[in-house]
């Protein structure tokens, strides 16, 4: 809190302080800390307790108006006692994500197809624009890949270097933050990757893998490009959003595929 003035000169033996035009001035003013130890709705004050000894205000604690409190007050912590938390196990993946349309905010119903591939329950056009949204409760690390019509492979997020996978430790986010996405007039099915991990990985090295793989299908290229690292055995429940949450073993991906039917 800036302190000054009357604020520091003329408190002796009083109850509240009322600060003058010239102490609103800030001249001389500078900053202090003090705790709050009370309020009250019918004073329209906060009570404070200060360092200065008894003999500022009425034995060190004095009333400060809410409105010159905001005024003075330029930063304020509040401390509460922490709530019973699961504890933190590293070796956790726990992500929701699924696509959501731009225009409506509502996620785009998606339902299992097999081998970790989810498709979309209705049909998009090139007129609907989306996003990968991505729902954690542990930091993790999101990459979206995309399959060309010739099967090849190539990066949807991080699309720079200076965009980032990690995705804190709680939060919905939407991916490509910068831009949508939206199918394009080319056959009747298109397919996105989303890899979540628990350590960042090179993206670029891990597309070119994809584009390496001889394996048939997209999702088989994209697990056999991230094999040494996948947990095989994840379990998800589809509720037009798809949900996983998995004990790694050790490994550190989960890969799937994203299939959207067009017309």
């Amino acid at each position: 809190m800036l302190v000054g003035g009357t604020f520091m000169h003329q408190m002796v033996g009083k109850s509240t302080w009322k600060p003058t035009q010239r102490d609103y001035s800030g001249y001389g003013f500078s900053g202090h800390a003090m705790c709050v130890i009370g309020y009250d709705d019918d004073r329209q004050a906060f009570q404070i307790m200060n360092s200065w000894g008894q003999q500022w205000g009425q034995n060190g604690i004095a009333w400060v108006g809410y409105r010159d409190f905001e005024h003075f007050t330029k930063e304020a912590y509040g401390l509460y006692p922490m709530g019973k938390a699961e504890k933190f196990d590293p070796e956790i993946l726990d992500v929701t994500f699924g696509l959501v349309d731009n225009e409506t905010q509502q996620l785009i119903p998606l339902q299992p197809s097999g081998n970790k591939v989810f498709r979309t329950k209705s049909y998009l056009t090139p007129r609907d624009h989306f996003k990968v949204a991505i729902m954690n409760s542990v930091e993790c690390y999101v990459y979206v890949f995309g399959e060309e019509t010739d099967g090849s492979s190539y990066v949807l997020f991080p699309y720079t270097e200076k965009h980032s996978p990690y995705c804190g430790i709680t939060g919905t986010r939407l991916f490509p933050k910068d831009y949508s996405m939206t199918p394009d007039e080319l056959g009747n099915r298109d397919r996105i990757a989303i890899v979540v991990t628990k350590e960042p990985i090179d993206w670029n090295v891990l597309n070119s893998r994809i584009n390496q793989s001889r394996r048939g299908t997209y999702i088989e290229k994209v697990r056999d490009a991230i094999s040494d690292q996948e947990f095989p055995d994840t379990r998800f429940e589809v509720d037009d959003a798809v949900h996983f949450r998995c004990r790694l073993n050790g490994k550190n991906a989960v890969a799937t595929v994203v299939e959207i039917d067009k017309r």
